[in-house]
């Protein structure tokens, strides 16, 4: 497969996961609210106990097969059907188990009995889980990821927005989480099968493979990301108690969402893209680059708004029996946007074959984060998020820096890239936090959370889009640049609409800039503009 056409379908695999992204973001948020709403933390809670514990065990049972599935360069049967059969195996031994065991778990490890029936009722999730790792690593290794967008985003819809928030009216209350979770599992399951581009048949479970290597250290990062990332919800569970834990598990829930569907969408992408190109570092480099560019000026300005206006968010979205949950969306917030920047490391460095310099500083993080919990989760809940905040800081800085070495990016590259993000974060902030002022000085009423957020958001969302338009080498920076140029390209037409004069001329610079040529003279581009011919 040759360069361009890879490249492209790189870019039809992000524009398809983003389709996915925002439906998905849209789905969760009106189902999530609507049964936050209707349920309350206490529910919330219990089904997150069991959560918990098959998310965890859901990583156990995959054991790194589907990443090393994608990462390989050849493929062939036979490796794929003994694949498959150990997934089975996997599946069913661990539903089993958990099916049997709930109690021990419940009880003895959660401190929470009230979750032994819920947990025992979502067992089955982990073989249904096991068939749909194998049949999402076939779309991802073709690079086809509109059949996993296609899966996830309807699956979700009838699971939650139908299935979901109409057993929760009919008063089943936390089995309408349950009967949601399965429905959306089942059905994504069921269509990724019947779309994967390779036929998944069972062979030998116990033969020894290629990528078990790969798939070892892969599985041994996932689940220290697992306890990273959810090492705080098990926490807040074991010391605190289930109203608590929903708080968390909401409170966080609000951003995290969001920030996995913004980084995961490219990480499968960039995963796929970094083991085709191997042995391409100064591509991989630049593709490094635009993705922590394009995810910051996304995520920073967005999780930073949410952290300064987080006592108007929970009040238009949760409704006052979750006003606790405020305080606790600051740090989240903040640890979600360094959450997804981080997160485009790891399937760079995965992609290169190289997991186990990812699992390395994993877990380092992880001894910090455990150390750090003991004392938080025995203080308060807000200790807790803002340990998280911390941490996440620690391992972005932490991954970078390997990437960087891997890499040869300079400090100043780095700089560039993150540059913007910075700006629009600060801007995100300090405008919101500027009206806020003027109310109080000027003895003005604040309105409540709805109100609230139209006050603040559009001044704050139009004074980041002038900048982006007034100084866009500043603020989207040349990578970013450069793709819009390709974008000019393929539709000349955006690049003469009104307004848009800086921002072409500094696309055009950045492309030119990137394929190594001199800066224009200043004759106007096919893309550019059209120059005015003589009467």
């Amino acid at each position: 497969m040759n360069g361009s056409s890879l490249a492209s379908r790189a870019i039809k695999g992000v524009r398809w996961n983003y389709i996915g992204a925002v439906g998905r973001i849209l789905a969760t948020f009106i189902s999530q609210i609507a049964l936050a709403r209707m349920l309350g933390p206490e529910t919330f809670g219990v089904f997150g106990y069991a959560v918990l514990t098959v998310s965890l065990l859901a990583l156990v049972v995959e054991m790194g097969l589907a990443s090393a599935l994608v990462q390989t360069a050849t493929l062939d049967e036979a490796t794929l059907a003994s694949a498959c059969a150990r997934l089975l195996l996997a599946g069913t031994i661990g539903s089993i188990g958990v099916f049997f065991g709930a109690e021990a778990i419940a009880v003895h490890v959660l401190d929470a009995p009230e979750a032994v029936d819920v947990l025992r009722a979502m067992s089955p999730t982990l073989l249904v889980g096991a068939l749909t790792a194998v049949a999402t690593a076939m779309s991802a290794r073709e690079l086809n990821f509109r059949n996993i967008q296609v899966a996830a985003l309807g699956s979700y819809v009838i699971g939650y927005l139908i299935v979901g928030i109409g057993a929760a009216a009919m008063g089943l209350g936390v089995w309408s989480l349950v009967l949601a979770w399965h429905v959306q599992t089942v059905l994504a399951c069921a269509v990724l099968l019947r779309r994967s581009p390779r036929k998944l048949w069972p062979g030998h479970p116990l033969r020894r493979l290629v990528v078990d290597r790969y798939a070892n250290v892969t599985l041994a990062t996932h689940v220290t990301n697992w306890i990273i990332d959810n090492g705080p919800h098990v926490a807040v569970g074991r010391w605190l108690d289930a109203h608590m834990l929903g708080l968390y598990t909401i409170a966080n829930n609000l951003v995290k969402v969001p920030a996995d569907h913004l980084a995961r969408n490219v990480q499968s992408v960039l995963h796929s893209l970094a083991s085709r190109t191997q042995d391409n570092d100064a591509r991989l480099k630049r593709a490094y680059l635009t993705v922590i560019a394009g995810i910051g000026v996304a995520a920073f300005p967005t999780f930073v708004y949410v952290a300064t206006m987080a006592d108007a968010v929970v009040d238009l979205l949760l409704g006052a029996k979750w006003t606790a949950a405020a305080p606790v969306l600051v740090p989240l917030s903040l640890a979600m946007a360094l959450h997804a920047v981080e997160a485009m490391a790891g399937p760079t460095l995965s992609g290169r074959g190289e997991p186990e310099l990812e699992l390395r500083i994993k877990i380092g993080t992880l001894v910090v984060m455990l150390s750090l919990l003991v004392v938080a989760a025995r203080s308060s809940l807000l200790a807790v998020a803002w340990c998280v905040a911390g941490v996440f800081l620690l391992r972005w800085l932490a991954m970078h820096a390997m990437v960087a070495r891997r890499l040869d990016i300079s400090h100043a590259a780095f700089f560039t890239a993150i540059r913007g993000p910075l700006i629009l974060g600060a801007l995100a902030w300090g405008v919101p936090s500027a009206l806020q002022l003027a109310l109080e000085a000027t003895g003005s009423p604040v309105p409540d959370g709805g109100w609230m957020i139209v006050l603040t958001a559009v001044p704050t969302a139009l004074v980041i889009v002038m900048t982006a338009l007034v100084a866009p080498w500043w603020v989207l920076g040349p990578h970013l640049l450069a793709m819009l140029a390709g974008v000019f390209t393929k539709r000349p037409a955006l690049a003469v609409r009104a307004g848009l004069g800086r921002l072409v001329a500094s696309a055009e610079r950045a492309a030119l800039a990137q394929a190594g040529q001199p800066p224009s003279s200043g004759a106007s581009s096919p893309w550019t503009r059209q120059p005015k011919t003589s009467p």
